[in-house]
């Protein structure tokens, strides 16, 4: 079943395109990662989702209804922490989760909730205005959370965090995953992508640019760095491989195909290089390759 449903949704502001004719499917239980530069129009596609700004054209569903015809009846079910946490400064965190349950219409759980304060630390006495920058990140993640959402759109949520907040989100974020909750993740921290979500999609000047089951990925392209003062260039180009960077003793290659081939070329000219690498491609070599040849707009 298809929890998020973006059919040629576009953004436009005058003639300026944030997001420009995107589509894109999530279905129940993925933890979908979503990544691309600064204004490559991440936040923007999820205000659409989340009908914060309205979109031009195209479709969104979320549970299979339309929106924006059943906004207040999907938004029920979404649990949403934004890149920029913004509560009013003056209430205290208490008073934020006791405010945040009643607008959904529920009874404080206190076991739990004493369980989310623990997990990450939390300060129910402070006023939200003067916490830290990691510190409103975790009331936004219990906030969003608290009512049992069955999708969590995340909008940067480790900003400030550090090492230990950012694991006990992430394993928290996987046992909902296999609870069978829906997560939808835009991050810089490639790694944490990469770690953590089933499939990316990457988007670049407002245009989806490729999607990745990284399920399927992970093992089947290689990086070969080779170091020599004469390099199989020619021989590389051949078998398939295609050279990424190249300098007068050194050669980084992307390579897909058939392993006995590779090996068969190394191996013949051995005795020519003083070192050789292969390793498999991570999502940061992905990234760079396929955002290096432009920035994306501000």
């Amino acid at each position: 079943m298809a929890v998020i449903e973006l059919s040629h949704i576009s953004k436009y502001y005058g003639k300026f395109a944030a997001v420009k004719d995107l589509s894109l499917t999530i279905d129940k239980g993925e933890f979908y990662g979503f990544i691309g530069p600064n204004g490559a129009g991440k936040s923007t596609t999820m205000n659409m989702i989340l009908n914060f700004i309205k979109h031009n054209g195209g479709s969104i569903k979320l549970f299979g209804q339309e929106l924006p015809e059943h906004d207040v009846e999907v938004k029920k079910k979404i649990g949403y922490v934004p890149g920029d946490v913004r509560f009013y400064s003056q209430l205290t965190v208490q008073d934020l989760f006791r405010y945040t349950l009643e607008f959904h219409h529920l009874k404080e759980d206190q076991k739990e909730l004493d369980n989310y304060c623990e997990l990450f630390q939390v300060d129910r006495k402070k006023k939200f205005g003067e916490l830290s920058l990691g510190n409103k990140k975790k009331i936004a993640v219990i906030c969003a959370m608290i009512h049992h959402p069955q999708l969590l759109i995340l909008d940067e949520p480790t900003n400030g965090l550090d090492p230990l907040m950012h694991a006990r989100l992430f394993h928290l974020m996987k046992e909902k995953q296999q609870e069978g909750v829906t997560i939808f993740l835009s991050s810089h921290n490639l790694k944490e992508v990469e770690d953590y979500c089933s499939k990316v999609a990457f988007i670049k000047q407002g245009e989806l640019v490729g999607v990745e089951d990284l399920t399927k990925s992970r093992q089947k392209v290689k990086i070969i760095l080779l170091r020599g003062r004469s390099l199989p260039i020619d021989e590389m180009k051949a078998i398939g491989a295609k050279c990424i960077t190249q300098t007068e003793q050194e050669a980084r290659f992307l390579y897909e195909k058939d392993l006995q081939q590779l090996f068969s070329v190394l191996a013949s000219f051995a005795p020519r290089l003083d070192d050789v690498t292969v390793e498999n491609r991570d999502l940061e070599e992905q990234f760079m390759s396929m955002y290096a040849t432009g920035e994306a707009r501000s």
